[in-house]
This record gives C-alpha cells, sequence and structure tokens, in this order.
C-alpha cells in the first residue's frame, strides 16, 4: 500500500512538468503570431515577397510542431513511465527495527544544537541514507502512542512520513514511554525467526511507570530495546510553547520550566529491554548514534539473508527521452528560411536558367 501511495505522490510531482507544455506551445504561437504582425507592419502583402522572399511561415511552424512534440516527450520521460512486468532478484536481510520517536512539548526544547524533535528527525534521516535492507517503521509518541509508519523497506515513503511528524503527531500531551514500547511491540506481529529491535528516541521524560515493564516483554519476545537521549542532562532547555514560539516559554507557578535528559531512566529500560543506552551525537567522524547502533549492534546479529523474487514494472521512459532528444535535434537542423535567391534575375541569368 505505502509503495502505491509514494508512486502516486512522485507521479504528481513530476507531473508538474507537464504543465509546462501549454505555458511553452503559447509561447511558441505567441512568437509566431508577433513575427507576422512585424511583418506586416514591415511592408504590405505584395511586397514581402520580393523584400523577404526566404521568410517562410510553414517552416516557422514546423520548427515550432517539432519544438512541441520534443518537450512533450521528454515531460513525458521525467513521468518515468512504467508497463509490463518483469521478475527481477532481490536480497531480503531479516531485520526488523521500529523507531520511537517522542513528539511531546518538551522536544522542542532547543538543547540539542536544535531542538530536540529537529536533531532526532535528523538523525533518523541520516539512518535512512546508509540502511543496508530490512524493514524500518516508525511510532510516533507522547502521553498516547500511535504507528505512524508500518514496517516497510520503502524508504522513500517512510522520509515522507517521518517530514510531516511533528507536535500534532501524537494525540495526547505528556509523555508515556511504556506506551510507546508497548505500541511498537504490537507492530512487530507475532514472533518471526528475524532480528527485531525497538529503539526509542526521546529526552527521558516519562508520565507513565511502565516503561521498564513492557522492556522486559520486549525481551522476552525476542526484541531488544535500545535508547537515545536527545537533550542535555546538566542545565537542560527551556520549553517553548509551540513549535513557532521563539521566545515564549511554558511556565509554572510561574517560573520558566527547564526540561533535562533523563539518562538514568532511559538505561534502566534499556537494561530491562536487553539493549543498551547512548546520548545523541557523533560517535565516529562517519556515524552518528542511530547509525552506530544499526551499523555495529543491529547488523551483526542479523539473521541470515534470504534470496527472493519480485514483481516491478519495466522502466519505459528512455524511449520518451530518446524520441525527444531526436525530435528537438530535428528542430534545430530545420532551417527557417528557403533557399531563394532575394534579387531579380537578370537577362543572362534568365537566358542560362532556360539552357
Amino acid at each position: 500500500m505505502e509503495t502505491l501511495i509514494r508512486e502516486h505522490l512522485d507521479r504528481i510531482d513530476h507531473a508538474v512538468w507537464l504543465t509546462l507544455l501549454p505555458l511553452a506551445g503559447a509561447l511558441v504561437i505567441y512568437g509566431i503570431i508577433m513575427r507576422r504582425r512585424a511583418l506586416a507592419k514591415f511592408a504590405n502583402v505584395s511586397l514581402l515577397g520580393f523584400l523577404a522572399p526566404q521568410s517562410s511561415a510553414g517552416r516557422r511552424i514546423i520548427k515550432a510542431v517539432l519544438l512541441l512534440a520534443g518537450l512533450t516527450c521528454v515531460a513525458v520521460a521525467l513521468l518515468g513511465p512504467r508497463w509490463g512486468l518483469q521478475i527481477v532478484p532481490v536480497q531480503k536481510r531479516q531485520l526488523d527495527v521500529i523507531v520511537c520517536l517522542d513528539v511531546s512539548r518538551s522536544m522542542l526544547a532547543n538543547d540539542a544544537g536544535m531542538s530536540r524533535l529537529d536533531r532526532a528527525k535528523d538523525d533518523i534521516k541520516r539512518l535512512l541514507d546508509n540502511v543496508a535492507g530490512g524493514n524500518i517503521g516508525l511510532v510516533t509518541f507522547a502521553g498516547a502512542a500511535e504507528l505512524a509508519c508500518p514496517l516497510t523497506d520503502d524508504l522513500e515513503y517512510f522520509r515522507l512520513i517521518l517530514d510531516e511528524v511533528g507536535l500534532q503527531s501524537a494525540p495526547v500531551g505528556g509523555t508515556d514511554l511504556g506506551k510507546a514500547i508497548l505500541a511498537a511491540r504490537q507492530a512487530f506481529g507475532p514472533p518471526l525467526p528475524r532480528t527485531r529491535a525497538i529503539i526509542l528516541m526521546t529526552d527521558g521524560e516519562d508520565h507513565g511507570s511502565t516503561a521498564i515493564d513492557e522492556g522486559k516483554l520486549a525481551r522476552d519476545n525476542d526484541i531488544s530495546v535500545y535508547c537515545i537521549g536527545i537533550g542535555d542532562d546538566k542545565r537542560g532547555g527551556l520549553v517553548p510553547t509551540s513549535d513557532r514560539a521563539d521566545h515564549d516559554f511554558v511556565m509554572y507557578n510561574r517560573q520558566q520550566v527547564w526540561s533535562k535528559l533523563d539518562p538514568q531512566r532511559l538505561g534502566a529500560i534499556a537494561r530491562a529491554g536487553g539493549g543498551e543506552y547512548h546520548i545523541s551525537g557523533q560517535v565516529t567522524n562517519r556515524l552518528r548514534t542511530l547509525e552506530w547502533i544499526y551499523d555495529k549492534k543491529l547488523l551483526p546479529k542479523m539473521e541470515r539473508r534470504e534470496d527472493d523474487r519480485t514483481q516491478t514494472r519495466k522502466v519505459r521512459f528512455h524511449w520518451f527521452a530518446a524520441a525527444g532528444l531526436a525530435l528537438l535535434m530535428l528542430e534545430t537542423l530545420v532551417r527557417e528560411a528557403r533557399n531563394v535567391n532575394p534579387l531579380p534575375m537578370t537577362n543572362e541569368q534568365l537566358l542560362e536558367e532556360r539552357i
């Protein structure tokens, strides 16, 4: 389902090129009309054949048709047309990862070089650029949790969902880490011979009391729970009233509310879930924390690879691209002027012509 949605959105995005064709056609027609008006002002029709015998309205029309046909083919090629099924071999990794992303108000605190939420989303996007296979899903949570993206290997679809994530992605305020782990555990479905992991990305604030128990249940179901802390555990940061507020902060008893990262809480949840706790940051010159966990902790545990085959539609855009290129090249070869002698023939030339 998500693949169909992504293809539909891609077509809508690329279809913008088709909307430019009427504009290009209108500009070409406008140019032809303005040229004819300019010639009409220069001389009347009876003199144009003598003053500009090489001018050819028919050739201009031919060039315009070739240009528009070439642009149409190029625009269709940009749509990425596909038809006809083919069987292609694929190599699947038996690794399922669900990222639980905290979208509570405290994640707006700006103590991670940017807002905590933006930092977490940036970490996830960097992971998507280096995913080596398997499936990935997304749970957003605050006081309640929702499955924003089920497990999928369609990373572009996942990226579209992630881009829309914000405070509105959780229906209830507050923070309940236990409900996030529960939602992720249920999203995995029945046990399978696959490596499965939950990665909790949060500042550690927890208004619930079931997170450690849910971590143990996940471990009992062969699901590892890793926690990544976002924010500062020393001074913390002020909590904006909304994602658009730069200077308005949450108040309590006439005091500004400071939110701090809680590493002890997250460490306890990770140990209960059989995983590890790490703070978000640059682990190596190449890897940030989320990428490092995926690369060093999950991939080595991954179940064996399996070869599979899948059906996909054949790509046909190159036909239209080649036709468009040929038409545009042909348009440049067609001369706009006819090969005629602009001067009248002398008697000697007429005699030679007759001979």
